[in-house]
């Protein structure tokens, strides 16, 4: 009777709590030992990315410049948001080491198609006059070659430039790009994608504000345009991240909270004071959600508390 007793004080006492409506945990998350418990603002580059060809190489240059000069903490911290000709682009230079039309200069003459040709044939020189249509096309290979190097003055209308010339010369443009994939490499696990790159990318941005994006069951982690929440939410498959804070309903969680911010950026030089207040987003990519714990409850409350009753 006295067990009895005892057990019915305890529910009673405790009814409140561990048998009433568990508190809403959608919003509890974790990482991997990647991000520790606390405060954290991410900072996503904008570069408005050249669409002219000779733009685009000045453009690389500059960001292969200003990678140069940061070190290891401040690559790792730099976001930057790609669009889908930067995607293009780099995705070419990773795997060919060239860009979008410079590939025409690496190829063997016999083996460009029509529109290639008719690309080639778009470059206003002079060519040997009693040259063949095939070395015609190789000067302006050449050309285009020096070009990329900011040689064009070395080019000589009255020569026949050999598949030999153009090998020596596409040697001295890989050996010069070589620093620049190397660095856009260091920082490419901090690129945040367009949403509309078609690739399963796991880190991306929606431009379109309050978009509705439960259905984006295959990204990892989405940082949308938001006229409503700043802060993060977390939904079943996508950690979701609102940029810009003022004026929002910020949501954040008891043990962390996220700030980001769209950063467009006109001049390198601005890079250094918007890395030195950036974490990187890398590391949100190891979120889960936080494992509930469950009472176990095939054990007797009368054998539980069996050592309270009172003698």
């Amino acid at each position: 009777m006295k067990k009895i007793l005892l057990l019915f004080s305890l529910i009673t006492l405790v009814g409140c709590s561990q048998f009433s409506a568990r508190k809403d945990q959608s919003q509890q998350i974790t990482f991997k030992s990647s991000i520790p418990e606390g405060k954290y603002n991410f900072n996503l580059v904008s570069f408005k990315y050249p669409e002219n060809y000779n733009d685009k190489i000045n453009f690389l240059k500059n960001l292969n410049n200003t990678l140069e000069n940061l070190n290891a903490i401040q690559k790792e911290n730099l976001n930057l948001l790609i669009t889908n000709e930067m995607d293009i682009d780099f995705n070419s230079l990773f795997s060919t080491g060239w860009l979008d039309k410079e590939i025409l200069g690496m190829k063997i003459v016999e083996d460009l198609e029509n529109d290639e040709k008719i690309y080639l044939n778009k470059f206003n020189i002079g060519v040997p006059t009693e040259a063949g249509e095939n070395q015609k096309l190789l000067n302006r290979q050449y050309f285009l070659l020096l070009q990329l190097t900011g040689n064009e003055a070395l080019y000589n209308p009255e020569f026949l430039y050999t598949e030999l010339d153009k090998s020596l010369l596409m040697e001295d443009v890989l050996l010069n790009r070589k620093s620049l994939i190397e660095n856009i490499n260091s920082i490419k696990k901090n690129f945040v994608y367009s949403d509309s790159i078609s690739d399963d990318k796991k880190i991306i941005y929606i431009e379109e504000k309050n978009r509705v994006i439960e259905t984006l069951t295959n990204k990892s982690v989405i940082f949308q345009n938001s006229n409503i929440n700043s802060g993060f939410r977390v939904l079943p498959n996508s950690l979701v991240l609102f940029p810009g804070n003022e004026n929002k309903k910020y949501l954040s969680t008891e043990d962390y909270e996220f700030t980001s911010s769209i950063v467009s950026v006109v001049n390198f030089e601005e890079l250094q004071k918007i890395i030195n207040t950036s974490a990187s987003v890398s590391k949100l990519a190891s979120w889960e959600r936080k494992k509930r714990i469950e009472n176990n409850t095939t054990e007797s409350l009368e054998l539980r508390f069996s050592n309270w009753e009172v003698k």
